[in-house]
């Protein structure tokens, strides 16, 4: 959902060591949205290796980063062309996680159930989902940018760990009282017509994962993430349910 999951085309963003947020040098990378490094001496020092010792260039990972500094210069001439949620290189968004205490348990989760590669690939791939279904690129890194910088670090790395973990495998549906609460907001009220059935269980998924969400954040973060949230436009939330419902 940022430059902690994605490749930020912002190049002046390399090396800022920062967790997430789409053209923020402050979030995106944690999170496997990676940021784009600069500089015409590396470009030439680069093409020099791509020409005169090839199987270097390859090995050493020289290819991606001369994709990424072409991917940043394309950025300078039309950002909207550039595409907002490519995803961060595992490597790269392990170590950018690893730079803050929260980030290192998230990896070392992630490890110990399954792999960092595995939770990782489905964060950035559901997080990529959600972005592109609120409009065109220009659309998506205003979102991403509002993401970083509007919820501590804690409460963006709690929400990857959730999606990580997926839903529970079995909920019991939530009470008609509970549905017509969630119907109550704008964005409930779009999702439960779209769910029509399946809404009692759709709902009680949401409301097991916010549950959760609140036990993995102090009561400060998850204050800040629910009135972000609550602050979106029905259509943005609507996609941020729809996507942890499933």
């Amino acid at each position: 959902m940022s430059n902690e999951l994605t490749v930020s085309e912002n190049p002046g963003a390399a090396g800022a060591g920062s967790v997430t947020g789409e053209g923020l040098t402050t979030g995106a990378e944690q999170a496997g949205f990676a940021s784009l490094p600069a500089g015409t001496g590396r470009k030439a020092e680069i093409d020099r290796i791509m020409s005169t010792d090839i199987d270097r260039y390859y090995a050493e990972g020289l290819d991606r980063e001369y994709a990424q500094i072409l991917e940043a210069e394309q950025s300078g001439i039309n950002p909207d062309s550039v595409n907002p949620t490519r995803p961060m290189d595992a490597d790269q968004s392990r170590n950018a996680l690893c730079s803050s205490e929260a980030g290192r348990r998230l990896v070392s989760d992630w490890d110990s159930l399954g792999g960092f590669r595995t939770h990782l690939a489905n964060v950035q791939r559901s997080a990529a989902e959600i972005v592109r279904s609120l409009g065109g690129n220009r659309e998506q890194r205003v979102f991403m940018e509002h993401f970083d910088r509007d919820i501590p670090e804690p409460a963006r790395l709690a929400v990857y760990a959730e999606i990580a973990a997926g839903p529970s495998l079995y909920v019991a549906p939530a009470a008609p009282a509970e549905i017509s609460q969630f119907k109550a907001t704008p964005a409930g009220g779009q999702l439960v017509a779209e769910w029509g059935s399946d809404a009692a269980e759709m709902v009680a998924i949401l409301r097991a994962r916010a549950k959760r969400l609140n036990a993995s954040m102090t009561a400060d973060d998850a204050h800040e993430f629910w009135f972000w949230l609550d602050e979106q436009a029905p259509a943005t939330a609507a996609a941020i349910f729809r996507k942890l419902a499933r």
